[in-house]
């Protein structure tokens, strides 16, 4: 039996002239938030993901912003391949 993952992710982005990154550093600068909606299996392959691709980032980073904002979220990875690699 295969499970699944289904998880709404706010992440830290960085422009670096109009190149736009997940922040995975905690030296890179946090230029914004975008919010993503994933679906994955249990070894972390993504089946589909929403929102990242949309021509019109910037209202997802002005949604991610608000909510980072809001409930003062620190930077966390907490997607599969972010837990594996975090130090223990």
């Amino acid at each position: 039996m295969t499970r699944t993952l289904l998880a709404l992710e706010l992440e830290g982005v960085h422009d670096s002239g109009g190149q736009i990154q997940v922040v995975r550093d905690y030296g890179l600068r946090v230029d914004g938030y975008a919010l993503y909606l994933r679906y994955q299996t249990e070894q972390g392959y993504a089946l589909a993901e929403w929102l990242c691709d949309h021509p019109q980032r910037e209202w997802l980073y002005g949604i991610g912003n608000l909510l980072a904002t809001s409930y003062h979220l620190p930077l966390h990875d907490l997607t599969p391949q972010g837990l594996a690699q975090a130090p223990h």
